[in-house]
C-alpha cells in the first residue's frame, strides 16, 4: 500500500508540474489537492506500519522472557488504536488486527492479567500513546524522503514574459531527479524555456555554490 501511494503521488506530482508549465492552473490545483490527500493516507499507513513493527518486537520479547502480565496490555492498546486508524483504508488488515487483538486478550486472560482500562472507549495506556507518537514522528521523516515536498507547486507562476517564476528551483529539482546528469536540450524542453536560459541559470547556481559542475 505504501509503495502504491508513493507511485500515485509521483504521477500526480508530475501532472501538477506539467499543468502549471502549460498555464492550466485549474488542473494544477486539482492535482496538487490530490497529492495532499494521498500524503495524508500515506502518513497513516506509514505510522501504522511502524507501530505494528514495534508490536512485533514487543511480542518477541514476551515470547522470549514471558513477561506477559507487564507487557501485553500496551501491545493490545497499540493494536486496537492502529486497527481503528486503518479500518477505512486497508479494511482487510483491520480485520486481521481484530483477530490478533482477540488472541492477545485470550492470552492475557489465561496468564491471569486483570485489565482495568481495556473497556474504556478511546482510552489507551501512556506507553501505547508514546509508541504511536514516536511512530508518527518517524513516519514524518520517512515522508520527507519518500514524498519530496512539491515546493514548486506553490511557487511556479508564469510571468508576463512567458517564463515560469521559480525557474531556478525547477532546474535544481530536475537535476536531482536525473541524479546529477543533465541534458540541456531535454531540460529546456521540459521546463519550457530556451536552452541559453538553462545555461545562464546553471552558471548562476554554480556561482552561488548551490551546484557544482564537473
Amino acid at each position: 500500500m505504501a509503495g502504491k501511494l508513493q507511485q500515485r503521488d509521483k504521477e500526480m506530482f508530475h501532472k501538477c508540474v506539467a499543468a502549471q508549465l502549460s498555464k492550466d492552473l485549474a488542473r494544477a490545483k486539482v492535482y496538487a489537492n490530490e497529492c495532499a490527500e494521498i500524503r495524508k493516507i500515506a502518513k497513516i499507513v506509514l505510522t501504522s506500519q511502524l507501530a505494528l513493527e514495534r508490536v512485533i518486537i514487543r511480542l518477541q520479547t514476551i515470547e522470549e522472557f514471558g513477561e506477559v502480565l507487564v507487557q501485553v496490555a500496551p501491545v493490545m492498546d497499540v493494536v486496537k488504536e492502529t486497527r481503528g486508524r486503518i479500518a477505512g483504508i486497508i479494511p482487510e488488515v483491520a480485520l486481521e488486527l481484530e483477530d490478533v487483538n482477540t488472541m492477545l486478550q485470550d492470552m492475557s486472560l489465561e496468564a491471569g492479567e486483570v485489565e482495568t482500562h481495556g473497556d474504556a472507549v478511546g482510552s489507551i495506556s501512556d506507553e501505547a500513546v508514546k509508541v504511536l507518537q514516536e511512530s508518527s514522528v518517524i513516519a514524518e521523516e520517512m515522508m520527507k524522503e519518500k514524498f519530496p515536498e512539491p515546493k514548486m507547486s506553490n511557487s511556479i507562476v508564469v510571468s508576463e514574459g512567458g517564463e515560469p517564476a521559480g525557474i531556478e528551483e525547477l532546474v535544481i529539482q530536475y537535476i536531482r531527479e536525473k541524479r546529477g546528469k543533465l541534458s540541456l536540450s531535454k531540460c529546456a524542453a521540459e521546463l519550457g524555456v530556451p536552452v541559453q536560459r538553462v545555461k545562464s541559470i546553471l552558471a548562476k547556481l554554480a556561482d552561488e555554490g548551490k551546484i557544482e559542475m564537473i
